[in-house]
């Protein structure tokens, strides 16, 4: 009786994850609500490699945008490396200043997501500029500057809340603020112009110009590299925090194409719009499970225990508590 009483809440979380989940493929699927960019208009396809073509020189830099852009997020930036400073104290800990400084190295993965998934960030053709150049497209510095920003704030945040211990329920509520944020910024910096686009038949383009599948994609796999490094916060303490600058761009690469792949071949195909807007919910909820996954597996975290903290999963008879204090599942 009293397994069946502690099961119920679980059990009416998970009824409620399917609704809103269920709710959102019928917004988005609906034919008067779908805003799929491409979704149902034409897109030319290349005539040797049959995929939608990248803008290349049609979609000129913008150079001012690019400055302005560039200076905010960097500020962005710099601001997280203040506040992980502050953790790195507080804590005794050099992993709060790895986290950040590693969130710069998934510029690497990134660019080639965006080969995959459709992403395009314009060029200067200036050689002083050029950052890398990757199977025939050049990515200037900025690029790598935009990307440090964006992995500091929808990373950064996640790590934070985990030094401190938050509840289940709160630690789902920043994964959804880091994806808000992913949001807000997008939409800020495609609508200011010039500096990078979608293409291709882009699903869940919901409000403007950001396909949303993108936020799920990009949340979920930065989550995986700060799982890891705050389950082995120890060992990774000290000059080993080198190790975070590579496991940051790795995981960001597998959890993405994980998650990524069914939204990656409605992009890259010709699809109905019906088919395209399934591509982008399924890589939704692969994202969604594969996050509840790293809870679970790395954290000893149950995903539907909301109101639990690590301390709470940890009394449990199913897990056990290693070196590092973090529980894990008994196998």
């Amino acid at each position: 009786m009293v397994t069946s009483l502690k099961a119920q809440p679980s059990t009416r979380w998970a009824w409620l994850a399917l609704a809103l989940i269920a709710g959102f493929m019928v917004c988005t699927i609906w034919p008067d609500m779908a805003f799929a960019q491409n979704a149902s208009t034409h897109v030319t396809l290349d005539p040797t490699f049959r995929t939608p073509a990248p803008p290349n020189d049609a979609f000129p830099q913008n150079p001012e945008h690019v400055f302005v852009a560039t200076s905010v997020m960097l500020g962005i930036a710099l601001i997280f490396m203040v506040i992980a400073g502050i953790d790195s104290r507080r804590y005794k800990s050099t992993v709060p200043i790895a986290m950040v400084l590693g969130a710069a190295f998934c510029v690497v993965p990134e660019a080639i997501d965006n080969y995959l998934a459709g992403c395009y960030w314009s060029q200067s053709h200036d050689p002083d500029k050029l950052l890398f150049f990757l199977m025939g497209r050049e990515f200037d510095t900025y690029v790598g500057v935009m990307w440090w920003a964006f992995g500091a704030i929808l990373g950064y945040l996640l790590y934070a809340v985990l030094l401190r211990q938050v509840k289940t329920g709160t630690l789902w509520i920043c994964l959804a603020l880091s994806g808000l944020a992913d949001i807000i910024l997008e939409e800020i910096l495609l609508g200011y112009g010039g500096i990078y686009m979608y293409f291709g038949h882009q699903p869940l383009v919901l409000i403007n110009l950001f396909p949303w599948w993108w936020l799920f994609a990009n949340v979920s796999a930065l989550f995986l590299s700060v799982a890891i490094a705050y389950r082995f916060r120890e060992w990774f303490n000290g000059w080993k925090s080198v190790f975070i600058l590579a496991l940051m761009p790795f995981c960001y690469i597998g959890a993405f194409t994980l998650a990524g792949m069914p939204a990656i071949f409605v992009i890259q195909g010709n699809f109905s719009p019906l088919v395209t807007q399934l591509g982008g919910i399924l890589t939704g909820i692969i994202a969604i499970i594969q996050t509840g996954a790293m809870m679970y597996v790395i954290l000893g975290r149950h995903p539907f225990a909301l109101g639990e903290r690590p301390q709470g999963v940890a009394n449990t008879p199913s897990v056990r508590r290693d070196y590092v204090g973090a529980a894990i599942p008994q196998i």
